[in-house]
């Protein structure tokens, strides 16, 4: 909405018809489409809820054998579901969630793959 009511001050401003002085200028129309935010986007979200769920499930692990499981269940998902990676489109906020999901994820896998040890460093 801002911008377009500055896209319409410069087109006044260049065409140089200023607004008659004997009436003040109406506010501009409050645009709801401009200023709501995206609706979401159903493939970004199942995405989202996907790493949500692999990272839980990395998280959960106790050993290193859960740990290449899930490792392994993770790679899968992305194999089984290609329509749904290349469908995403996430907003920046959503690909920095995404990406924390991901790096909490890791974390928890490299407990076990990372080190070998059976007992993880907390």
């Amino acid at each position: 909405m801002i911008a377009r009511a500055a896209l319409a001050a410069l087109a006044l401003a260049a065409c140089g018809a200023p607004p008659p002085a004997d009436r003040p200028t109406p506010p501009a129309p409050v645009d709801a489409a401009v200023d709501a935010p995206p609706p979401p986007d159903p493939a970004t979200a199942a995405l989202l809820a996907a790493l949500a769920e692999q990272r839980d499930v990395a998280c959960a692990c106790a050993d290193a054998a859960c740990a290449d499981e899930a490792a392994a269940l993770a790679v899968q998902w992305g194999l089984d579901h290609p329509d749904v990676v290349r469908a995403a489109t996430p907003t920046p906020a959503e690909q920095a969630e995404a990406q924390a999901l991901i790096e909490a994820a890791e974390h928890c896998l490299d407990r076990w793959l990372g080190t070998g040890s059976p007992h993880p460093a907390h």
